[in-house]
């Protein structure tokens, strides 16, 4: 990496901006085999130092390898893409279409008419939206006394230990007839354990992780489960109030007793993750064949679905990384990994099918497999969409390509 972003990274870090940072980089050439770690895991004094095997709460970076799990049930002629999986999700399968409001502010609710496959649980096109983006939802919670779920360690405080209690709640537009950003992949996760019968901690670690070396509980839903529990370098939160301001410690709390949230549950380390993304861009088959793999990177959205989601993108200030506006001159759809590049002049640098995605609390990761290089980059700081941790974000892919 380039001595000037390291610098600026240090910076921030010294100066208060960012709590302790770890980014990791690697090309198909072998060229490249960074990692850099800077900081303390905690903002509280005589905190130890991050590094790559720190735990972090790794929030929507779970959907990623919840995806490799899905796609192993596909390989193995378990489910198909297409297939109609609305009874193995009850509760979703229970929830109406929330049509609006009427004049005393009561939900419109009607009756879901279109099945649910599993290519609308990969590509968020299932209509469950999050309740703390999605103003229809935050209003039906409100009207109905519904608590918030806030994404911050699954604690019973914050909306609920299981994925009916968490996300029990109405969708936003029949399945295929639209995109929301939502909780799609915690569904998809419990496909997994209904299907197979094995705990999704143990399944993911079975087909995903050990295949490409990580030992077990460097990532894992359920951190101190272990003989020699994580808590001890688990990193804290730092929390910003003001857009331009210092970060300040935040409340961090660590709860095993959740369900495996597919969409938001897992707590690991960037240098483990690493491996995962490395074995995806290098198509080894050591996760999935091939052609499996393919559908990570291959756009699965109908024209109705990405409008939708292009239109969303024009103001994607909400979600994690560094995302241009759609109306900048790039296209955007979605495989059954994350947000793809497919197209426009706007970032010239990135190949057709770059493929990313971050999680709530400022980490994001890409792959590139036409310019032969992954990245992630790992942090904890709430809240989500952080402006200057996005505009670090993107330097540091810039720096990354100015490599290559």
């Amino acid at each position: 990496m380039t001595p000037e972003f390291e610098a600026r990274v240090k910076k921030a870090v010294d100066d208060g901006y960012l709590p302790g940072v770890t980014m990791l980089v690697k090309d198909k050439s072998g060229k490249i085999d960074y990692n850099f770690s800077y900081g303390p895991t905690s903002l509280k004094p005589d905190a130890p130092p991050i590094t790559t095997n720190t735990m972090l709460t790794m929030a929507s970076l779970t959907k990623l390898i919840t995806a490799c799990c899905i796609l192993k049930m596909v390989e193995g002629n378990i489910l198909d893409i297409n297939e109609d999986i609305t009874k193995y999700v009850e509760t979703l399968a229970k929830q109406p279409v929330l049509q609006g409001f009427d004049d005393e502010g009561q939900p419109i609710l009607v009756k879901r008419e279109t099945p649910f496959t599993l290519r609308h649980l990969l590509t968020h096109t299932a209509g469950t939206g999050y309740i703390l983006k999605e103003e229809p939802l935050a209003k039906w919670a409100k009207a109905t006394g519904r608590p918030l779920p806030v994404p911050l360690r699954h604690s019973p405080l914050s909306g609920g230990m299981s994925v009916d209690s968490r996300w029990g709640y109405p969708i936003l537009f029949e399945p295929g007839t639209g995109w929301v950003y939502g909780s799609a992949m915690d569904w998809a996760g419990r496909l997994i354990e209904k299907l197979t019968g094995t705990f999704f901690d143990d399944y993911m670690h079975e087909h995903v992780l050990e295949p490409v070396g990580v030992p077990r509980g460097a990532i894992t839903f359920h951190p101190g489960r272990f003989d020699q529990p994580t808590y001890d370098i688990m990193a804290e939160f730092g929390q910003r109030s003001t857009p331009e301001g210092t970060l300040e410690p935040a409340y961090t709390e660590y709860d095993n007793d959740n369900e495996a949230f597919g969409g938001e549950g897992l707590f690991g380390g960037m240098g483990p993750y690493m491996k995962v993304l490395y074995s995806l861009l290098m198509d080894d088959g050591k996760i999935l064949k091939p052609k499996t793999a393919k559908l990570l990177f291959t756009p699965l959205m109908t024209p109705v679905e990405k409008a939708a989601l292009n239109e969303d993108m024009k103001h994607p200030e909400w979600a994690v990384g560094w995302i241009p506006p759609s109306d900048t001159g790039v296209e955007y759809d979605w495989g059954a990994g994350g947000l793809l590049s497919v197209g426009g002049e706007g970032l010239k640098h990135r190949k057709k099918g770059f493929l990313m995605w971050g999680g709530a609390w400022n980490a994001a990761w890409f792959i590139d497999r036409e310019a032969g290089v992954c990245a992630v980059f790992g942090t904890q700081i709430i809240p989500p969409g952080d402006a200057f941790t996005r505009q670090i974000v993107k330097e540091f892919e810039e720096a990354i390509y100015s490599r290559l």
